[in-house]
């Protein structure tokens, strides 16, 4: 496995990596039976995966136990939402990429922890694999793209902000980030732990659907935004998430009262 860099502690200190069998066969298989069986929603994601679930809300089961799982192993996190991803075979994966697009709400975007936690194994090339960039100069890379996403998010709601011109990688830059990926191994019930906020990116699937439960995880002092907030409700992302948070840090935002949109909350 790869060594993580030590700087990456006071910055995001669970950032790649791996905790075996999380999940045991028999939850894996009650999730897995009743995501399948559940519709996938509309999505801009139709292209590269079979079915996509944004906000099942299993966790709040008490069927599959994943709050109490998670709370013996992260107990300083608390689960902000969770995911459903399915993959068909053939599938030529995911170019690298961060999520600030759709969890933009927090204040310190780079404290949102993933729990990306495969149903099926995926251990070899061409099972799906996840791969993340842990190297110093590729996460420095990706905290400047989340500042002119940012910048985007933010003119959502202020017209006034000047657009700038859009963040693209270079080819040599992606070279860079394809030659600094850890690509784990995972069996069906483990699970990779990453920042959304750095970069990530799907590998090739070839023989087989590949499914995944995904988890959306933020310290429990976590501080979000408001006007990102009211970006994303606008944008239409993630809005039972952006809803409930917008309820209890700024009630204000959904009765109209709204004063100051750049005000942040905790």
């Amino acid at each position: 496995m790869q060594s993580r860099p030590p700087f990456l502690d006071s910055l995001s200190p669970h950032h790649g990596k791996v905790l075996t069998n999380l999940i045991d066969s028999n939850t894996r298989e009650k999730l897995a039976k009743k995501l399948s069986a559940m519709p996938g929603g509309d999505t801009w994601y139709a292209d590269i995966y079979s079915k996509a679930i944004y906000g099942p809300m299993l966790y709040r089961d008490n069927a599959f136990d994943i709050t109490n799982i998670i709370a013996k192993v992260l107990p300083e996190y608390q689960i902000l939402a969770d995911l459903y991803l399915e993959k068909a075979a053939s599938d030529q994966g995911f170019p690298f990429h961060t999520d600030f697009d759709s969890i933009g709400f927090m204040e310190r975007p780079e404290e949102m922890l993933t729990v990306w936690i495969p149903l099926v194994p995926v251990n070899t090339e061409g099972s799906g694999q996840l791969s993340v960039v842990m190297a110093e100069g590729a996460v420095r890379l990706s905290l400047i793209r989340e500042a002119h996403q940012l910048h985007s998010l933010l003119r959502v709601v202020d017209s006034s902000i000047p657009a700038h011109a859009p963040f693209e990688l270079s080819w040599e830059e992606q070279r860079y980030l394809e030659s600094s990926k850890f690509t784990p191994s995972l069996d069906a019930g483990d699970a990779l732990l990453f920042c959304n906020a750095f970069f990530h990116k799907s590998e090739p699937v070839v023989s087989q659907t590949r499914s995944v439960y995904i988890l959306r995880l933020v310290p429990k002092d976590a501080k979000f935004n408001r006007a990102r907030l009211l970006a994303l409700r606008k944008l239409g992302q993630n809005l039972e998430v952006v809803n409930a948070l917008l309820s209890k840090h700024f009630p204000d935002a959904l009765s109209g009262a709204a004063t100051d949109p750049t005000a942040s909350g905790d």
